[in-house]
Protein backbone atom coordinates (compact mmCIF):
# COMPACT_ATOMS: atom_id res chain seq x y z
CA UNK A 1 0.00 0.00 0.00
CA UNK A 2 2.75 2.28 0.99
CA UNK A 3 4.88 1.47 -2.21
CA UNK A 4 1.81 2.36 -4.60
CA UNK A 5 1.41 5.89 -2.92
CA UNK A 6 5.48 6.26 -3.08
CA UNK A 7 4.70 5.51 -6.59
CA UNK A 8 1.66 7.31 -7.70
CA UNK A 9 3.63 10.74 -5.74
CA UNK A 10 6.55 10.19 -8.23
CA UNK A 11 5.08 9.01 -11.22
CA UNK A 12 5.36 5.87 -13.60
CA UNK A 13 5.35 4.72 -17.22
CA UNK A 14 4.09 1.22 -18.72
CA UNK A 15 6.28 1.22 -21.85
CA UNK A 16 6.26 -1.97 -24.29
CA UNK A 17 9.73 -3.16 -25.45
CA UNK A 18 10.32 -5.04 -28.49
CA UNK A 19 13.40 -6.27 -29.68
CA UNK A 20 15.71 -9.62 -30.13
CA UNK A 21 17.73 -8.84 -27.38
CA UNK A 22 15.70 -8.35 -24.00
CA UNK A 23 17.42 -10.17 -21.35
CA UNK A 24 20.68 -7.60 -22.01
CA UNK A 25 18.36 -4.48 -22.13
CA UNK A 26 17.21 -5.59 -18.69
CA UNK A 27 20.66 -6.42 -17.54
CA UNK A 28 21.65 -3.15 -18.60
CA UNK A 29 18.79 -1.19 -16.84
CA UNK A 30 18.65 -2.87 -13.47
CA UNK A 31 23.10 -2.43 -13.74
CA UNK A 32 22.41 1.70 -14.19
CA UNK A 33 19.87 1.62 -11.39
CA UNK A 34 16.63 1.94 -13.21
CA UNK A 35 13.92 1.27 -11.11
CA UNK A 36 11.80 -1.62 -12.89
CA UNK A 37 9.18 -3.08 -11.68
CA UNK A 38 5.78 -5.53 -12.99
CA UNK A 39 7.50 -7.38 -16.09
CA UNK A 40 5.40 -9.06 -18.23
CA UNK A 41 6.57 -10.88 -21.30
CA UNK A 42 4.16 -11.04 -24.16
CA UNK A 43 5.66 -13.14 -26.50
CA UNK A 44 9.43 -13.61 -27.97
CA UNK A 45 10.06 -9.98 -28.63
CA UNK A 46 7.63 -8.42 -27.06
CA UNK A 47 7.26 -7.26 -23.26
CA UNK A 48 5.42 -5.01 -21.02
CA UNK A 49 7.45 -2.93 -18.36
CA UNK A 50 6.67 -0.39 -15.96
CA UNK A 51 9.46 2.19 -14.56
CA UNK A 52 9.71 5.19 -12.56
CA UNK A 53 9.28 8.58 -14.26
CA UNK A 54 12.80 9.46 -13.48
CA UNK A 55 14.32 6.87 -14.67
CA UNK A 56 12.82 6.87 -18.14
CA UNK A 57 15.26 9.17 -19.80
CA UNK A 58 18.21 6.63 -18.73
CA UNK A 59 15.68 3.43 -19.85
CA UNK A 60 16.53 5.19 -23.86
CA UNK A 61 20.41 5.45 -23.96
CA UNK A 62 19.69 1.47 -22.87
CA UNK A 63 17.37 0.92 -25.38
CA UNK A 64 19.94 2.19 -28.10
CA UNK A 65 22.61 -0.38 -27.47
CA UNK A 66 20.33 -3.29 -27.19
CA UNK A 67 18.43 -2.17 -30.61
CA UNK A 68 14.95 -2.79 -28.45
CA UNK A 69 12.40 -0.51 -29.48
CA UNK A 70 10.90 1.50 -26.54
CA UNK A 71 6.81 2.95 -26.77
CA UNK A 72 5.15 4.61 -24.07
CA UNK A 73 1.53 2.94 -23.18
CA UNK A 74 0.13 4.56 -20.05
CA UNK A 75 1.40 7.41 -17.87
CA UNK A 76 0.10 7.41 -14.21
CA UNK A 77 0.78 9.30 -11.61
CA UNK A 78 0.44 13.15 -9.98
CA UNK A 79 3.07 14.56 -11.91
CA UNK A 80 1.03 13.84 -14.96
CA UNK A 81 -2.37 14.70 -13.36
CA UNK A 82 -0.50 17.84 -12.57
CA UNK A 83 0.15 18.51 -16.26
CA UNK A 84 -3.33 17.79 -16.91
CA UNK A 85 -4.62 20.95 -14.27
CA UNK A 86 -2.39 23.18 -15.41
CA UNK A 87 -3.67 22.42 -19.03
CA UNK A 88 -7.01 22.57 -18.04
CA UNK A 89 -6.72 25.63 -15.32
CA UNK A 90 -10.15 27.28 -15.61
CA UNK A 91 -12.33 24.19 -15.88
CA UNK A 92 -10.49 22.36 -12.66
CA UNK A 93 -11.03 25.75 -10.94
CA UNK A 94 -14.82 25.77 -11.64
CA UNK A 95 -15.24 22.33 -10.66
CA UNK A 96 -13.07 22.83 -7.55
CA UNK A 97 -15.27 25.97 -7.13
CA UNK A 98 -18.63 24.53 -7.45
CA UNK A 99 -17.99 21.57 -5.35
CA UNK A 100 -17.00 24.48 -2.39
CA UNK A 101 -20.31 26.42 -2.88
CA UNK A 102 -22.18 22.85 -2.47
CA UNK A 103 -20.33 21.95 0.84
CA UNK A 104 -20.75 25.88 2.04
CA UNK A 105 -24.34 25.38 0.88
CA UNK A 106 -25.09 21.85 3.22
CA UNK A 107 -24.24 23.27 6.15
CA UNK A 108 -27.10 26.41 5.09
CA UNK A 109 -30.60 25.60 6.93
CA UNK A 110 -32.69 25.26 3.97
CA UNK A 111 -36.00 23.70 4.85
CA UNK A 112 -37.88 23.78 8.29
CA UNK A 113 -40.74 21.12 9.25
CA UNK A 114 -42.63 20.33 12.37
CA UNK A 115 -44.47 17.23 13.29
CA UNK A 116 -46.65 16.01 16.17
CA UNK A 117 -48.63 19.13 16.64
CA UNK A 118 -52.49 18.79 16.51
CA UNK A 119 -53.74 21.95 19.02
CA UNK A 120 -50.77 24.08 18.34
CA UNK A 121 -50.68 25.63 14.76
CA UNK A 122 -47.72 25.17 13.01
CA UNK A 123 -46.45 28.54 12.26
CA UNK A 124 -46.51 29.97 16.31
CA UNK A 125 -43.79 26.69 16.74
CA UNK A 126 -41.79 28.22 13.55
CA UNK A 127 -42.27 31.87 15.02
CA UNK A 128 -40.75 30.67 18.73
CA UNK A 129 -38.23 28.31 16.89
CA UNK A 130 -37.03 31.54 14.62
CA UNK A 131 -36.54 34.01 17.31
CA UNK A 132 -33.97 30.98 18.92
CA UNK A 133 -31.92 31.19 15.59
CA UNK A 134 -33.91 27.98 13.85
CA UNK A 135 -34.77 29.22 10.59
CA UNK A 136 -34.57 28.94 6.99
CA UNK A 137 -30.84 30.55 6.09
CA UNK A 138 -28.82 29.96 9.72
CA UNK A 139 -25.57 28.49 9.60
CA UNK A 140 -25.71 24.72 11.05
CA UNK A 141 -22.45 25.24 13.11
CA UNK A 142 -24.20 28.78 15.17
CA UNK A 143 -27.23 26.63 15.45
CA UNK A 144 -28.20 25.88 19.45
CA UNK A 145 -30.10 23.19 19.38
CA UNK A 146 -30.91 22.03 23.08
CA UNK A 147 -31.08 25.82 23.89
CA UNK A 148 -33.57 26.54 20.99
CA UNK A 149 -35.40 23.29 22.52
CA UNK A 150 -35.84 24.97 25.85
CA UNK A 151 -36.77 28.50 24.62
CA UNK A 152 -39.48 26.92 22.66
CA UNK A 153 -41.00 25.02 25.64
CA UNK A 154 -40.57 27.90 27.91
CA UNK A 155 -42.64 30.33 24.95
CA UNK A 156 -44.94 27.56 24.13
CA UNK A 157 -47.03 26.48 27.32
CA UNK A 158 -49.11 23.56 25.62
CA UNK A 159 -45.95 21.63 24.81
CA UNK A 160 -44.66 18.69 27.14
CA UNK A 161 -41.23 17.99 24.76
CA UNK A 162 -39.81 19.48 21.89
CA UNK A 163 -36.86 17.65 19.99
CA UNK A 164 -34.99 19.07 16.77
CA UNK A 165 -33.49 17.15 14.70
CA UNK A 166 -31.26 17.91 11.66
CA UNK A 167 -30.67 16.03 8.35
CA UNK A 168 -28.69 17.24 5.63
CA UNK A 169 -30.02 20.64 4.76
CA UNK A 170 -33.21 20.10 6.78
CA UNK A 171 -33.99 20.60 10.60
CA UNK A 172 -37.62 18.88 11.93
CA UNK A 173 -38.82 20.18 15.01
CA UNK A 174 -40.75 16.99 16.75
CA UNK A 175 -43.35 18.27 19.60
CA UNK A 176 -45.50 16.81 21.71
CA UNK A 177 -48.38 18.53 23.13
CA UNK A 178 -49.78 18.10 26.25
CA UNK A 179 -52.52 15.74 27.23
CA UNK A 180 -55.22 17.86 28.26
CA UNK A 181 -58.54 16.20 30.42
CA UNK A 182 -60.58 14.31 28.18
CA UNK A 183 -63.78 17.10 29.17
CA UNK A 184 -63.27 20.87 30.36
CA UNK A 185 -63.95 21.62 34.23
CA UNK A 186 -67.26 22.43 34.96
CA UNK A 187 -67.76 25.65 37.17
CA UNK A 188 -70.29 25.38 40.12
CA UNK A 189 -72.07 22.27 41.46
CA UNK A 190 -71.64 18.90 39.43
CA UNK A 191 -73.99 15.82 40.04
CA UNK A 192 -72.51 12.18 39.21
CA UNK A 193 -75.43 10.57 37.00
CA UNK A 194 -75.34 7.10 35.94
CA UNK A 195 -73.66 6.63 32.01
CA UNK A 196 -75.18 3.70 30.84
CA UNK A 197 -77.91 1.23 32.47
CA UNK A 198 -77.00 -1.20 35.17
CA UNK A 199 -77.59 -2.61 38.34
CA UNK A 200 -75.32 -1.25 41.48
CA UNK A 201 -72.51 -3.35 42.82
CA UNK A 202 -69.77 -0.79 44.37
CA UNK A 203 -70.24 2.59 45.62
CA UNK A 204 -67.48 5.00 46.57
CA UNK A 205 -68.53 8.71 47.12
CA UNK A 206 -65.68 11.01 47.45
CA UNK A 207 -67.22 14.22 47.12
CA UNK A 208 -70.89 14.76 47.50
CA UNK A 209 -74.32 12.88 48.93
CA UNK A 210 -75.01 9.34 47.48
CA UNK A 211 -78.15 9.02 46.42
CA UNK A 212 -78.47 5.16 45.67
CA UNK A 213 -76.71 2.16 47.32
CA UNK A 214 -75.58 -1.26 46.40
CA UNK A 215 -78.14 -3.13 44.96
CA UNK A 216 -80.59 -0.33 43.31
CA UNK A 217 -80.96 -0.69 39.80
CA UNK A 218 -80.59 2.24 37.79
CA UNK A 219 -81.34 3.94 34.77
CA UNK A 220 -79.07 6.35 32.35
CA UNK A 221 -79.41 9.99 33.36
CA UNK A 222 -80.28 9.06 37.15
CA UNK A 223 -78.54 11.22 40.17
CA UNK A 224 -76.41 8.81 41.77
CA UNK A 225 -74.03 10.95 43.88
CA UNK A 226 -75.62 14.63 44.36
CA UNK A 227 -73.56 18.22 44.76
CA UNK A 228 -76.13 19.51 46.49
CA UNK A 229 -75.50 18.74 50.10
CA UNK A 230 -78.13 18.87 53.07
CA UNK A 231 -77.16 18.95 56.76
CA UNK A 232 -79.72 16.99 59.19
CA UNK A 233 -83.28 18.28 59.57
CA UNK A 234 -83.59 21.60 61.49
CA UNK A 235 -86.13 21.61 64.14
CA UNK A 236 -89.03 24.71 64.23
CA UNK A 237 -88.68 24.46 60.84
CA UNK A 238 -91.14 21.66 59.11
CA UNK A 239 -91.72 20.93 55.89
CA UNK A 240 -94.77 20.44 53.59
CA UNK A 241 -94.62 16.94 55.92
CA UNK A 242 -94.59 17.95 58.93
CA UNK A 243 -90.74 16.67 59.49
CA UNK A 244 -88.15 19.34 60.27
CA UNK A 245 -86.91 20.76 57.14
CA UNK A 246 -83.71 19.83 56.21
CA UNK A 247 -81.01 22.68 55.78
CA UNK A 248 -78.19 23.28 52.65
CA UNK A 249 -74.80 22.85 53.77
CA UNK A 250 -73.21 23.44 50.26
CA UNK A 251 -72.92 22.98 46.65
CA UNK A 252 -69.95 20.83 45.93
CA UNK A 253 -68.31 19.22 42.62
CA UNK A 254 -69.32 15.42 43.26
CA UNK A 255 -66.90 12.80 42.69
CA UNK A 256 -66.82 8.69 43.26
CA UNK A 257 -66.88 5.87 41.48
CA UNK A 258 -70.34 3.23 40.64
CA UNK A 259 -69.50 0.28 39.86
CA UNK A 260 -72.24 -1.26 38.10
CA UNK A 261 -72.96 -4.24 35.85
CA UNK A 262 -74.42 -3.36 32.39
CA UNK A 263 -75.06 -5.42 30.01
CA UNK A 264 -74.09 -5.72 25.99
CA UNK A 265 -75.49 -7.31 23.84
CA UNK A 266 -74.28 -7.96 19.83
CA UNK A 267 -75.84 -9.96 16.87
CA UNK A 268 -73.77 -10.98 13.77
CA UNK A 269 -74.52 -13.25 10.78
CA UNK A 270 -72.00 -15.14 8.95
CA UNK A 271 -72.23 -16.85 5.43
CA UNK A 272 -71.10 -20.71 6.01
CA UNK A 273 -69.35 -19.82 2.46
CA UNK A 274 -67.40 -17.30 2.44
CA UNK A 275 -66.27 -15.36 -0.82
CA UNK A 276 -63.60 -12.63 -1.77
CA UNK A 277 -60.42 -11.63 -2.87
CA UNK A 278 -56.85 -11.38 -1.71
CA UNK A 279 -53.71 -9.73 -2.81
CA UNK A 280 -51.47 -11.93 -5.11
CA UNK A 281 -48.13 -9.79 -4.05
CA UNK A 282 -48.01 -8.73 -7.46
CA UNK A 283 -47.38 -4.89 -7.55
CA UNK A 284 -47.26 -2.73 -10.81
CA UNK A 285 -46.15 0.72 -10.27
CA UNK A 286 -47.18 3.42 -12.71
CA UNK A 287 -45.29 6.93 -12.22
CA UNK A 288 -46.41 10.68 -13.66
CA UNK A 289 -46.08 13.86 -13.66
CA UNK A 290 -49.09 16.71 -13.92
CA UNK A 291 -48.75 20.24 -14.62
CA UNK A 292 -51.65 22.11 -14.40
CA UNK A 293 -54.26 19.43 -16.32
CA UNK A 294 -51.74 17.74 -18.78
CA UNK A 295 -50.46 14.41 -17.10
CA UNK A 296 -47.93 12.77 -19.21
CA UNK A 297 -46.73 8.91 -17.63
CA UNK A 298 -43.25 8.70 -17.42
CA UNK A 299 -42.64 5.24 -16.05
CA UNK A 300 -44.75 2.03 -16.31
CA UNK A 301 -48.20 0.74 -17.67
CA UNK A 302 -50.59 2.91 -19.17
CA UNK A 303 -54.06 1.50 -17.67
CA UNK A 304 -54.47 -1.56 -14.58
CA UNK A 305 -52.45 -4.66 -15.62
CA UNK A 306 -54.39 -6.47 -13.74
CA UNK A 307 -58.18 -8.32 -14.05
CA UNK A 308 -58.82 -7.56 -10.56
CA UNK A 309 -56.53 -5.14 -8.60
CA UNK A 310 -56.91 -2.54 -5.63
CA UNK A 311 -55.19 0.93 -6.72
CA UNK A 312 -53.43 2.78 -4.52
CA UNK A 313 -52.41 6.84 -5.04
CA UNK A 314 -49.42 8.51 -3.35
CA UNK A 315 -48.97 12.61 -4.53
CA UNK A 316 -46.09 14.17 -4.28
CA UNK A 317 -45.44 18.38 -4.50
CA UNK A 318 -42.77 20.06 -5.20
CA UNK A 319 -41.31 23.39 -3.06
CA UNK A 320 -39.29 26.24 -4.04
CA UNK A 321 -38.82 27.85 -0.85
CA UNK A 322 -40.34 27.56 2.26
CA UNK A 323 -44.16 27.54 1.71
CA UNK A 324 -44.08 28.57 -2.67
CA UNK A 325 -44.86 24.92 -4.24
CA UNK A 326 -44.25 24.54 -7.81
CA UNK A 327 -47.54 23.83 -9.64
CA UNK A 328 -45.95 20.46 -10.53
CA UNK A 329 -47.13 16.78 -8.73
CA UNK A 330 -45.58 13.72 -8.98
CA UNK A 331 -48.31 11.02 -8.80
CA UNK A 332 -47.27 7.81 -8.27
CA UNK A 333 -49.79 4.88 -8.61
CA UNK A 334 -49.68 1.11 -7.65
CA UNK A 335 -51.46 -1.53 -8.36
CA UNK A 336 -51.95 -4.88 -6.69
CA UNK A 337 -53.23 -7.97 -7.98
CA UNK A 338 -56.04 -9.76 -6.55
CA UNK A 339 -57.34 -13.23 -6.95
CA UNK A 340 -60.76 -14.37 -5.69
CA UNK A 341 -61.17 -16.82 -3.43
CA UNK A 342 -63.96 -19.16 -1.89
CA UNK A 343 -63.49 -20.72 1.35
CA UNK A 344 -66.26 -23.62 2.36
CA UNK A 345 -66.48 -23.83 5.94
CA UNK A 346 -68.47 -26.24 8.36
CA UNK A 347 -70.72 -24.18 10.53
CA UNK A 348 -69.24 -24.55 13.52
CA UNK A 349 -66.26 -22.87 12.31
CA UNK A 350 -68.73 -20.28 10.37
CA UNK A 351 -70.28 -19.71 14.38
CA UNK A 352 -67.23 -19.06 15.94
CA UNK A 353 -65.58 -16.66 13.49
CA UNK A 354 -69.69 -14.90 13.98
CA UNK A 355 -68.98 -15.14 17.61
CA UNK A 356 -65.37 -13.68 16.99
CA UNK A 357 -66.69 -10.39 15.42
CA UNK A 358 -69.38 -9.86 18.19
CA UNK A 359 -66.83 -9.92 20.44
CA UNK A 360 -65.40 -7.20 18.81
CA UNK A 361 -68.48 -5.12 18.77
CA UNK A 362 -68.40 -5.57 22.51
CA UNK A 363 -65.35 -4.49 22.79
CA UNK A 364 -65.22 -1.46 21.25
CA UNK A 365 -68.02 -0.30 23.41
CA UNK A 366 -66.93 -1.01 26.62
CA UNK A 367 -65.77 1.58 29.02
CA UNK A 368 -62.09 1.79 30.08
CA UNK A 369 -61.04 -0.72 33.06
CA UNK A 370 -64.30 -2.91 32.51
CA UNK A 371 -64.13 -6.29 33.14
CA UNK A 372 -66.12 -9.16 32.10
CA UNK A 373 -67.98 -11.00 34.58
CA UNK A 374 -70.25 -13.54 32.42
CA UNK A 375 -70.60 -14.61 28.70
CA UNK A 376 -73.68 -16.28 27.28
CA UNK A 377 -73.82 -17.18 23.06
CA UNK A 378 -77.21 -18.19 21.57
CA UNK A 379 -77.41 -19.23 17.85
CA UNK A 380 -80.70 -18.37 16.60
CA UNK A 381 -82.31 -19.48 13.56
CA UNK A 382 -80.77 -17.72 10.52
CA UNK A 383 -81.30 -17.90 6.51
CA UNK A 384 -80.11 -20.85 4.15
CA UNK A 385 -76.55 -20.90 4.11
CA UNK A 386 -75.85 -18.17 7.25
CA UNK A 387 -75.50 -18.63 10.68
CA UNK A 388 -76.48 -16.55 13.22
CA UNK A 389 -74.77 -15.53 16.68
CA UNK A 390 -76.19 -13.43 19.41
CA UNK A 391 -73.39 -12.58 22.59
CA UNK A 392 -74.85 -11.38 25.21
CA UNK A 393 -72.08 -9.72 27.99
CA UNK A 394 -72.05 -8.80 31.91
CA UNK A 395 -69.06 -6.58 32.35
CA UNK A 396 -68.40 -4.58 35.52
CA UNK A 397 -67.46 -1.06 34.92
CA UNK A 398 -67.53 2.54 36.42
CA UNK A 399 -70.72 4.22 34.93
CA UNK A 400 -70.35 7.52 37.25
CA UNK A 401 -70.49 10.20 34.59
CA UNK A 402 -70.48 14.38 35.54
CA UNK A 403 -72.65 16.66 35.09
CA UNK A 404 -73.50 20.10 35.72
CA UNK A 405 -76.27 20.67 38.71
CA UNK A 406 -78.61 23.68 39.51
CA UNK A 407 -76.85 25.41 42.22
CA UNK A 408 -79.44 25.67 45.57
CA UNK A 409 -78.94 28.90 47.79
CA UNK A 410 -79.43 29.19 50.92
CA UNK A 411 -82.69 30.98 52.26
CA UNK A 412 -82.22 34.76 53.38
CA UNK A 413 -83.59 35.10 57.26
CA UNK A 414 -85.99 37.95 57.67
CA UNK A 415 -84.52 40.88 59.77
CA UNK A 416 -86.73 43.13 61.72
CA UNK A 417 -87.09 46.75 61.10
CA UNK A 418 -88.17 49.48 63.44
CA UNK A 419 -89.24 52.87 62.17
CA UNK A 420 -89.64 55.81 63.49
CA UNK A 421 -91.72 59.16 63.89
Amino acid sequence: MLRNWWLFWLGYVKVRATGTQLEKFINLAVGRGIPLFDLRRESAGDMSIKVRLDGFRSLRHVARKTHCHVKIEERSGFPFLWLAVRRYRSVCFGALMFVLIICLLSTVVWDVEVIGNERVDKPTILGMAAKHGVRVGTWKPLLDVRAAERGIMQMVSDLEWVGIHAKGTRITIEVQEKVLPKSLPIAGPVNIVAGKDGLVQRLLVLVGEGKVKEGDQVTKGQVLISGVIYGPPVSGEPDKAGNGKAQLVENVQAKGEVWSKVWYTAVVEEPVIREGSLPTGKVADQWRIKWGKQEIILKGPRFNPFPAAKEEVYVRTTGLWRNLQMPVEIIKTEYHELRPYRQERSPEEAVEGARGKARQQINAGLAPGGRVIREMVESPDAPPGMVRVKVAVEVLEDIATPQPAAPVFKPQKETGRTYRR
